[in-house]
């Protein structure tokens, strides 16, 4: 497997090691947020559909079942800003460059067919854009 190198000419999007390495990592993991997001919204939906019965025979508040809902509650809103981020910043790269830049990062798909090099500059300014969109940066 290929290290990951930051682009050195481009001094305004250089980014801290740690934090280049953690934005990678977000982006690979995009696929299993985008999953978790959509299994987090068909529970939401089950318990919707549930809280239609009346429950009258509890009488008492439960705990368990509020502290639940807000943990998913709070890690759908997560999840969803880290996704948003990710999709926000690949909106400002040039479109033939998007699956070249994706599939490199997540497939770790090597791209010497690409002639030009300018694709390697927006891989940059795309991963430098997400640092800032998740607030790492």
């Amino acid at each position: 497997m290929a290290r990951e190198w930051q682009q050195t000419q481009l001094m305004d999007y250089i980014m801290p090691n740690a934090v280049y390495y953690q934005t990678i990592w977000a982006v690979r993991d995009l696929d299993r947020m985008e999953t978790r997001l959509k299994d987090l919204s068909k529970q939401r939906q089950r318990q919707k559909k549930g809280d239609a019965m009346v429950k009258e025979a509890i009488r008492m508040y439960n705990r368990a079942d509020s502290s639940r809902v807000d943990s998913q509650a709070i890690e759908t809103a997560i999840l969803q800003e880290r996704v948003d981020g990710i999709h926000k910043a690949i909106k400002q790269v040039p479109e033939k460059y998007r699956a070249v830049i994706m599939n490199n990062i997540i497939d770790k798909e090597q791209v010497s067919i690409h002639g030009d090099r300018e694709w390697r500059a927006w891989k940059q300014k795309f991963l430098f854009m997400v640092a800032k969109n998740l607030s790492i940066m």
